[in-house]
């Protein structure tokens, strides 16, 4: 395991980074420092822990969160910002207080991700999760009398907790700065800068992590850009043609060999309770990409994000078969079979509005999100959902073509409201002649059905609309 790789299990899992360690003792020539060691002569770098010397005021008039329990917490965004579960004010009238760190700049892992973005999220959610999980608080400080917001509507704020109960309050937005996983931000403008000054200067002198000038092992810096499938989804005009890396889940796969497979990945945005899906297109015959992408898989994709008709997709995937550990290879992640539930809708919530914060590409600066309002299909393309008790008005099958066989129902709900279920051609086994046979639209007419698809745009001819797509006849499940 490389120097880096064991520096952050020491603070993401020991937390006794911030002991003294011990000084050169031999002074016959320049140090230089790489993650807080000497690369010439060993030694390691005498860090001084300004966390702990660091005290709460719990009776300063600055504004203070109720010190609590898991409650607290109401979603993990990236390394710099919190959401937090608070009483509803004239300031927070829903009862969410979305904290920006005073004072730090992580790396982004949210939309755009940099080098360290991942490692730096990690970072905060364990050590809030640790301390609630251990018996400790999280408290969120404003920085004056009042709460204060950025022109983004986000709480500028510190954020301390305690470890366990027994234990001192610690200020998170000073422990990023200290181990080096955040650059300062506006420092000298707040409450506690001067020492936030300090601990800043000190990574910056051990050189720990984000100014080591080291590679973050858990990054491609090849020509694709990381981003999120969020970010591939809501920003998609932007990564046209653009080389692209990302994370997810196979959640669907249907193709051949001979003619090309297309599988659905799907990645869950904590902030806004969505799974965010994108079809992926690669040739069959590629074994090596074709078992990575497994249904159940958890994988990293490298390839080309294109417009295909009308709708988005991924293609191209990047893999080199000499080199398995090429980090441009489209690869299997873990060896666990992952299962991922299916987003329960119903008609009306599928064509329902839903707001998410959106990466504003044309800040400059600290990655910033806006609100934006979609109908919620539109975002859930290539996302698996589930519907119940849809009832089979009509059906259509296709007669000849590629898609000879595949078939479409026409649903609707009990109130009327339609949706269109299109498959792919289906088979399922027939138990008393031990071969599959073809799966026909007949078999469901009249019949009150769950499904379960891949929302889709279906364009052709001049015809679009937003459907469920089926790949595998046990998707359909009849109720009645």
């Amino acid at each position: 395991m490389k120097k880096t790789a064991k520096l952050l299990v020491i603070l993401l899992v020991f937390g006794v980074c911030f002991g003294i360690f011990a000084a050169c003792q031999k002074d016959d020539h320049e140090h230089k420092w790489i993650n807080g060691v000497c690369t010439e002569c060993g030694a390691e770098y005498e860090i001084v822990d300004y966390v702990s010397q660091l005290k709460l005021d719990e009776n300063s008039t600055t504004k203070k969160t109720a010190p609590g329990g898991n409650e607290l917490i109401r979603m993990y965004i990236d390394g710099d910002t919190t959401h937090f579960n608070v009483p509803v004010t004239e300031t927070h009238p829903e009862g969410v207080l979305k904290a920006r760190y005073l004072a730090v700049n992580t790396p982004e892992s949210t939309g755009q991700v940099e080098p360290y973005g991942k490692v730096a999220s990690n970072f905060t959610k364990k050590t809030l999760q640790d301390a609630i999980n251990n018996g400790g608080k999280v408290l969120v400080e404003s920085d004056s009398d009042k709460w204060d917001n950025d022109s983004y509507g986000r709480t500028t704020a510190w954020v301390w907790y305690k470890p366990d109960a027994n234990s001192d309050w610690r200020n998170l937005n000073l422990e990023l700065l200290q181990v080096g996983l955040g650059f300062g931000s506006s420092v000298s403008e707040n409450r506690y800068g001067e020492v936030c000054l300090a601990a800043v200067d000190q990574a910056m002198r051990a050189k720990l992590i984000v100014h080591s000038g080291v590679k973050d092992e858990n990054y491609y810096y090849g020509q694709a850009q990381e981003i999120t499938i969020k970010e591939l989804r809501t920003n998609f005009e932007l990564y046209d043609l653009v080389k692209v890396a990302f994370e997810g889940y196979v959640t669907a796969s249907y193709g051949s060999s001979s003619g090309g497979i297309t599988s659905y990945i799907q990645a869950l945005d904590e902030e806004d309770g969505i799974w965010y899906g994108i079809n992926v297109f690669y040739n069959g015959s590629a074994s090596d990409i074709k078992k990575a992408i497994a249904v159940g898989s958890h994988v990293r994709v490298v390839g080309t994000a294109q417009d295909f008709n009308g709708t988005w997709q991924v293609s191209g995937l990047s893999f080199n078969s000499i080199n398995l550990d090429d980090p441009s290879n489209t690869k299997l992640l873990d060896n666990e079979k992952h299962t991922i539930e299916p987003t329960l809708l119903t008609i009306d919530q599928f064509f329902s509005n839903k707001t998410v914060d959106v990466v504003d590409h044309s800040v400059e600066g600290d990655v910033v999100s806006v609100p934006k309002t979609y109908p919620l299909h539109t975002l859930l393309v290539g996302t698996q959902v589930k519907m119940v008790d849809l009832i089979v008005d009509r059906s259509y099958t296709t007669a000849s073509g590629t898609s000879k066989d595949a078939f479409t129902l026409y649903c609707k709900d009990s109130s009327g409201k339609d949706i269109t279920v299109r498959t792919e051609v289906l088979f399922k086994w027939n138990e008393e002649t031990q071969r599959s046979e073809l799966v026909t639209a007949s078999e469901f007419a009249g019949k009150t059905i769950t499904v379960i698809g891949i929302v889709d745009w279906y364009n052709y001819d001049g015809h679009n609309e937003y459907q469920l797509r089926v790949v595998d006849y046990n998707d359909l499940i009849i109720q009645a």
